[in-house]
């Protein structure tokens, strides 16, 4: 006979949902949840059931057709002629990296200059190319994080061939001076490549107006499914990719559908959605203020910074603070990841103590609620901890 009360009790799914409801997410900038219209193109990719896009059959044209189609949206979106797609952010900035400076060694340009506070994937770049027989100049950063353009002006010459910074950190949301530098490389006659998977529906990018020579964009950060990623040229050879044969291009038709549709959600309304965060961001800073809890914002003001985003300095900060606040359901970036570890100490910051560095990222998904659930969550649990927060 079967248990009626058995059948009507939550399942671990159930329990679940339940709990994702009352999460306040705050890493929009690590993983943007996917969009609906994203998740839309995935399934009607599917349904139309693409072939393989270099086969000659007729599954295999339309394949073809559709990345033809996608890699025409996406250059029109970012302003670029050229289009090349990959499964990731790592792999689009690797592809770059390898191809452009192999393609400059060759050429006689066999010196690059590179941020100081760029993401693994093209730190690991910089390293093959070293090997390989190319020389590496690290850039000056201020106070805040920011490249010093003067450092690059100094850094280049008629042997450089290639410079790469990304146009946001995705730690600190710092902004960096991508128009200045991007002008420096172009006139010394180097390319000029940036990860502005950061900055993608964020900050207006139009490379057509900028020197820049090649951007990537990770399909995760700009609310598409994983799996995809692009490279966009501004007006390069086709070819360019080609030196590089570590990488293979992108064949996930359905996940870069996705990416594409997400693209194209995320470059409308970018004024309104900045004011939007940023007013979420006010509001939670102002929240910890009124609860006397004392913090710096890493990169100083917030005039340099991403939209919505911060990451900060916590003094006194109570022990296992990213622990107790994610079992208050609220989810922030990860405090003792290897990338931020890595920046934090190439950008001088002590990291002893990796629960004082508190970061987030908002949405317009994100609401006056979860402000509100944050900032009430860190006061409880900061409340007893001598010199963090008082009682208010």
């Amino acid at each position: 006979m079967q248990d009626r009360r058995r059948k009507n009790s939550p399942t671990i799914s159930d329990l679940e949902r339940i709990n994702l409801k009352k999460t306040t997410y705050l890493d929009n900038l690590t993983v943007l949840p996917l969009i609906e219209e994203a998740g839309g193109a995935v399934s009607e990719a599917l349904r139309q059931g693409y072939g393989h896009p270099r086969s000659t059959n007729l599954p295999g044209r339309r394949a073809q057709k559709a990345l033809e189609d996608l890699k025409e949206r996406t250059a029109s979106i970012f302003g670029g002629s050229q289009v090349m797609f990959c499964s990731d952010g790592g792999a689009a900035s690797g592809l770059s990296i390898l191809s452009t400076g192999r393609l400059a060694r060759e050429a006689g340009r066999g010196h690059i200059a590179a941020s100081p506070v760029e993401k693994s994937s093209v730190v690991t770049a910089l390293k093959i190319l070293r090997n390989e027989g190319s020389t590496v100049s690290v850039l000056d950063i201020d106070d805040s994080g920011r490249i010093i353009p003067e450092s690059l002006a100094e850094a280049v010459s008629d042997e450089t061939g290639l410079v790469t910074c990304a146009w946001v950190n995705g730690i600190s949301g710092i902004i960096q001076p991508i128009r200045e530098l991007s002008k420096t490389a172009s006139s010394a006659g180097a390319w000029f490549h940036t990860d502005a998977s950061d900055a993608a529906g964020r900050i207006e990018i139009d490379i057509s107006s900028t020197d820049i020579d090649l951007i990537t964009v990770c399909s995760l950060k700009i609310g598409g499914p994983p799996g995809a990623a692009a490279v966009i040229m501004s007006d390069a050879d086709p070819w360019l990719m080609s030196a590089a044969p570590e990488f293979s291009s992108m064949v996930n038709i359905p996940g870069i559908s996705g990416m594409v549709a997400a693209m194209g959600i995320m470059r409308t309304g970018i004024e309104p959605r900045t004011r939007i965060v940023n007013k979420l961001r006010r509001n939670l800073l102002e929240g910890l203020d009124s609860f006397n809890v004392r913090y710096s914002i890493i990169g100083g003001g917030l005039e340099h910074i991403l939209p919505g985003t911060a990451l900060l300095n916590i003094s006194g900060a109570p022990e296992k603070l990213h622990l107790k606040l994610e079992k208050e359901s609220i989810i922030l970036p990860s405090h003792n990841s290897t990338d931020r570890l890595s920046y934090l100490d190439r950008s001088g910051h002590d990291i002893s103590d990796p629960d004082k560095y508190l970061g987030f990222s908002m949405d317009t998904r994100n609401t006056a609620v979860d402000v509100e659930h944050f900032v009430r969550s860190f006061s409880k649990i900061s409340r007893t901890v001598k010199g963090v927060s008082n009682e208010n």
